[in-house]
This record gives C-alpha cells, structure tokens and sequence, in this order.
C-alpha cells in the first residue's frame, strides 16, 4: 500500500469537496465533514462486502439490519492504516495538549442507538437520509476517482480516511478537536453498519 499516493489521490477528493461545499457564507465545514466522515465509514463497509469479508448482523424490531463484526472493525478501528488511526493523528497534531475522547466509549455510544428511531447523527441528521447521501456520492465518484486511485477494496477505507482526516484539520480552525473527534468517529461508525436493508 502506498501511502503517499493515497495522499495525493485523496487531494482531489478533497478539492472537490471545497467546490461542492463552498456556499456564499464560506466553506461549509458541516456538510464537508459530514460527507468526509460518512464515506470514510461506507468505505469500511464496502471493503468488507468486496473482498467477501464476514459481518454479524443485527436485526431491529422493524426488520432493519445492521452490521458489525471483525473485520468491519479492522477497517474502522484497528489496522495501522484504519480510520481511527487517522482520527488518531488528527488528534494528536491538532488538540493542543486537549484531552482525546475514549474512541470505545464512542463505540459502544453508537452500538446503544442502533435501531433508535429516534436517533439522529450529531443530534441533527436522521441517519437513513446520511446514508442515501453518502451512498450516492459514493456511487458518484467510484468510477472516475475511487476506482482509480486504489488498488484494492483494502485501500478504500484509508483513501477516505486521509479525505476526513484533512477535512478535520480544516474544520479545527472552528470547531474544538475533541468536539470534532467525536463528530468524525459518530458518524463514520455509523455509518459502516449501514446499508441499503438498514433504512
């Protein structure tokens, strides 16, 4: 896996989302890190059904399904180059000596709502309408820049864990860094349990 070119690929993703979300008022940090953190999160999903990857699913009341498992978390949460790490060095560059939240007690937060009709994504977004978003966007721009600036399904997670995390660097001008920490890691855990029977 070559990382410096997953850095530079990721720099296109990045430039367009600063022209979809530039509005008269400024960048829309918001929307850009909602997007940024969604599709680092659909991506670990993604992966897993690509390379045939097992999950365990979770069935709801209202016959929805969602998905966890090892190998969703190896993308997320636990390789070298997973999204947390990437949150991780965010953190770790950006906070200031501030104090880094617990990213297990962010999982097991987003373990608990599973299912809640009632839960919405930073208390905002319901995550039915966040997952159509991101799943077109996805759809989007795999063919003219996903598909081509990866390799492998592997480097899927890591090419837009690098998009969130210079999303987050961006977005700390306004928004403190464990408040952002906290925004990236909701959204994107979330988000990989998702799919299209979870709506």
């Amino acid at each position: 896996m070559d990382i410096n070119q997953l850095s530079k690929s990721a720099s296109a993703i990045i430039n367009m989302f600063k022209g979809v979300f530039n509005t008269p008022k400024g960048f829309d940090i918001q929307k850009a890190l909602l997007y940024a953190s969604g599709l680092a999160g659909y991506a670990c999903h993604q992966a897993v059904k690509a390379n045939n990857e097992s999950f365990v699913v979770v069935g709801t009341v209202d016959n929805k399904k969602f998905y966890m498992g090892d190998a969703l978390n190896k993308y997320l949460l636990e390789d070298k180059y997973s999204v947390l790490s990437f949150c991780n060095g965010f953190f770790d560059n950006f906070a200031k000596g501030e104090f880094r939240p617990d990213p297990i007690e962010i999982v097991k937060k987003e373990v608990a709502v599973i299912g809640d009709n009632n839960y919405k994504i930073w208390n905002i977004y319901q995550p039915k309408d966040v997952y159509c978003e991101i799943r077109n966007c996805w759809e989007g721009i795999y063919d003219n820049m996903t598909a081509v600036y990866c390799q492998s399904p592997q480097e899927w997670p890591v090419l837009f864990a690098i998009v969130l995390q210079n999303i987050m660097i961006t977005a700390s001008e306004a928004i403190p860094a464990p408040v952002l920490y906290n925004m990236a890691l909701e959204c994107a855990i979330y988000v990989s349990k998702m799919d299209s029977d979870s709506i």
